[in-house]
């Protein structure tokens, strides 16, 4: 049906792929809020259809984009369509599409067919032209289970691409709360099978009932249900691309909804429900190679917000989100790197990686857990310690997955990367990490103080004789060298801080080096040794999730079984 679509906007108006998709995505928004003003009782007539094109036709010059300024509208707070956007098809061409969506009601078709048909189509259509945008599904796969989310959990990817990750999370916590309510009504009718003070006719009446009550917590149609609260107030997603935002929020939609907290925006900047210490999972795989420069700046668009919208947000998060937007609103007008600690200069270009990692840790709660995609020389360049060091400040890093070179070819991308999974400190555990860290760091000052003040002492006495003798090269020669030194032995203090920090608060670190991770250079299906499947490698019978969770219960354990294998 998609495919058909798009044919259609090929063949006549002989537009490229993403813009054909373009067009599409417009009209299937376009299709969906009909459906809901239907759906909700705010509209009586179904306006999507050729007919009522046919008949609009004869008001106005181009009906299309009269339906399309209302779609506009009600994605207004979530800047998905700028305000000249517009449905850039002839009227014939725009009819057509209307006739092959109309007979299709995308409210009541399976989140699984539909899902799969729009995934397909994406995949289909942007194969090489934004691949960058779509992690693979194995990937995404993985990096959802090492997270273990769970009812109640709020997730956040700031630089959602297609949505992969977000439609991952509703579907698994979606799927946990079907069964529980399965679970609930079993257990349920296992007692009053039991009872003896109660007649079949009786029993069937409490199941019945019980039945009732456990469908409203799960209709995901009625305010505060269990999977209202899922698809409303648990899944956020931003992407500065105002096309992968569209995608993004058309595929959530595609997939059983959630889409809510999906806006087009920058990642770095707080927006609406994304901010500060809000999430329990954040999840990512960020550009990777641009530069954030010194001329990307706040600007008053990106942090201005309607008044109705923002009492909204005030009302559900209270001084949280007042304290994010007034950082912010301060900083307009200021880089937006001026909003991190990490860049060692602010007046100079940053990674966009390295500001991502910042941000991630800033978006979750004490105790969140993060998994992201980040180029390896994170990980092993040494310029980039003070990056490490950062986030060791912060979080236990749990895991880090090292992936083959190609993993991301078919995105077009050809950067060797690594997962890393961190869990950052509770409020507890982050005052006991700076208390041990402070200590350490009395200690080694104190071990080098003496040999710091004699040296600088006596260089500072060779100066002042110098500067006496008018020696002007020698005392900036000695000078020169006072700075050195004293650099050179800041150097060394930060390093043995460091270690002996480390002694002090010692924690295992998982380590993987996976071969196999479900995708070729290509695209295609390969083996996968990163999750159980179907597909393992034949000498892989435990996948690199089995021995993360087995490390986690047992690191010792795991370490000495681990030896016992290798001899």
């Amino acid at each position: 049906m998609l495919h058909q679509c798009h044919n259609v906007i090929r063949n006549r108006e002989k537009k490229d792929p993403a813009a054909a998709f373009d067009e599409i995505a417009k009209i299937l928004f376009v299709k969906t809020g009909i459906e809901r003003r239907l759906r909700e009782g705010r509209s009586r007539k179904n306006l999507f259809t050729a007919d009522f094109l046919d008949e609009q036709k004869q008001i106005h010059d181009d009906p299309m984009n009269v339906l399309f300024a209302q779609t506009k509208r009600d994605y207004e707070v979530d800047r998905i369509f700028d305000e000249d956007d517009r449905i850039d098809l002839k009227f014939n061409t725009a009819k057509a599409i209307v006739k092959l969506l109309e007979k299709y009601n995308l409210s009541d078709t399976s989140e699984d067919i539909k899902g799969i048909a729009f995934e397909r189509f994406l995949g289909r259509t942007f194969r090489g032209e934004i691949g960058q945008f779509f992690t693979p599904r194995t990937i995404v796969e993985f990096m959802i289970r090492m997270v273990e989310p769970q009812e109640g959990d709020v997730i956040c990817d700031p630089a959602s691409g297609s949505g992969g990750f977000l439609i991952r999370f509703f579907e698994i916590v979606r799927q946990q709360i079907l069964a529980n309510a399965d679970r609930e009504y079993e257990e349920f009718k296992a007692e009053v099978a039991e009872r003896t003070d109660l007649n079949d006719i009786e029993k069937a009446r409490l199941r019945r009932e019980k039945y009732a009550v456990i469908q409203e917590t799960i209709d995901q149609k009625k305010e505060n249900s269990r999977l209202w609260k899922l698809a409303n107030r648990c899944i956020y997603g931003t992407d500065a691309n105002d096309r992968m935002a569209r995608t993004s929020k058309m595929n959530m939609i595609m997939h059983g909804d959630g889409h809510g907290g999906v806006h087009h925006h920058d990642g770095f900047i707080n927006i609406n429900g994304i901010f500060e210490g809000r999430f329990d999972i954040v999840l990512t795989n960020p550009p990777f190679g641009a530069n954030v420069e010194e001329t990307d700046v706040i600007e008053e668009a990106s942090v201005t917000v309607p008044e109705k919208v923002e009492e909204q947000y005030t009302k559900d998060f209270g001084d949280l989100y007042k304290e994010a937007m007034k950082r912010v609103r301060a900083a307009v007008g200021n880089s937006i790197a001026s909003l991190f600690d990490l860049p060692k200069n602010a007046s100079s270009k940053t990674k966009t990686e390295i500001l991502f990692i910042e941000r991630c840790l800033s978006l979750l709660k004490p105790g969140g857990r993060l998994g992201i995609v980040l180029p390896e020389g994170i990980f092993n360049n040494p310029s980039l310690a003070y990056v490490r060091e950062f986030c060791e400040d912060r979080a236990f890093i749990r895991a880090v997955v090292s992936l083959p070179q190609e993993t991301f070819y078919s995105s077009g991308a050809s950067v060797k990367a690594s997962l890393l999974f961190m869990q950052k400190f509770t409020e507890a555990e982050q005052l006991d990490f700076d208390a041990n860290k402070a200590e350490a760091k009395a200690e080694i000052d104190e071990k080098y103080a003496e040999e710091i003040a004699a040296q600088t002492h006596s260089l500072n006495e060779a100066i002042a004789t110098a500067k006496a003798e008018k020696k002007t090269q020698l005392r900036q020669a000695l000078q020169k060298e006072l700075k050195a030194y004293l650099k050179q032995m800041e150097t060394i203090k930060q390093a043995e801080t460091r270690g002996l920090l480390k002694e002090r608060v010692p924690y295992p670190i998982f380590l993987y080096n996976a071969e196999k991770v479900g995708i070729t250079a290509t695209g295609e299906e390969d083996q996968n040794e990163l999750y159980p499947n179907d597909n393992q490698p034949p000498n892989s019978n435990v996948s690199c999730l089995d021995f993360y969770r087995e490390f986690r219960t047992n690191p010792e354990k795991f370490m000495l079984n681990l030896e016992e294998s290798a001899a």
